[in-house]
């Protein structure tokens, strides 16, 4: 019987970690260094230095992933819904602002859901192409696929107290024949370019038109919760 209930106790213990789940650490508000700010069992994996608030420092965005492998659900193609489970290693992205004079890292965001996971390029392997600071703007670059490939990038501005995505690039093409469908989203002025063709004969195939943007308001790292995840029109994602 004794041993029976310790059989027992030592199976409910096992199901109790099974269950738990997974949480996002809360990254430091302060530090002076990244390896100050990287959680325990986290490692930065990319970053990227440049001015980002205008003030001439060097401000830091750095993308941490986990070190362990977990099932985490994503969202693809509703912004709200999490609907494909994965297991693979979540990332982290945070952006500090740096002190001109101290050189302290004060941060700005933290965002645990817009970075691709290293699974979620398919035959190409990691998505994560870049990320990089130009114009005091955040730059972030993704690829990914396999017959037909994908291309995604980024621009992220801080203004008024917040991250607003100001423009888009979304490319799909056949590395084959070079058939290829390519947007640009420029946000500030409402406008999309598209190019449809091939990559081979740009200037002689391809077919490019202009349309105005209809949205409510310019999205931010809040609102836009993750690469795929943004119908922008109808049957198309961004």
């Amino acid at each position: 019987m004794k041993i029976f209930c310790l059989y027992f106790l030592m199976l409910c213990v096992q199901i109790s970690f099974a269950q738990k789940t997974f949480t996002f650490p809360k990254i430091k508000t302060q530090g002076t260094s990244i390896e100050q700010v990287t959680p325990v069992n986290w490692t930065a994996i990319n970053q990227a230095h440049g001015d980002l608030d205008n003030d001439g420092s060097d401000d830091l965005a750095v993308i941490f992933e986990y070190n362990k492998t977990i099932n985490e659900t994503r969202a693809y193609g509703d912004n709200n819904s999490s609907i494909i489970k994965e297991t693979q290693k979540p990332r982290i992205l945070a952006i500090f602002f740096k002190d001109q004079s101290t050189g302290a890292l004060t941060l700005s965001i933290q965002n645990n859901d817009f970075i691709l996971r290293s699974e979620e390029g398919g035959k190409l392997g990691d998505p994560l192409q870049q990320i990089a600071v130009k114009d005091q703007q955040l730059y972030l670059r993704f690829q990914g696929g396999s017959e037909w490939r994908w291309e995604l990038g980024y621009t992220f501005k801080f203004k008024n107290g917040d991250w607003f995505l100001t423009s888009a690039i979304n490319l799909y093409f056949n590395q084959n024949t070079g058939d290829m469908t390519e947007r640009v989203y420029d946000f500030r002025t409402r406008e999309l370019f598209t190019t449809v063709g091939n990559l081979h004969r740009r200037d002689i195939a391809n077919r490019k038109t202009s349309e105005v943007l209809y949205f409510s308001q310019l999205r931010t790292f809040r609102t836009f919760k993750k690469p795929w995840a943004w119908e922008i029109m109808p049957n198309i994602y961004l």
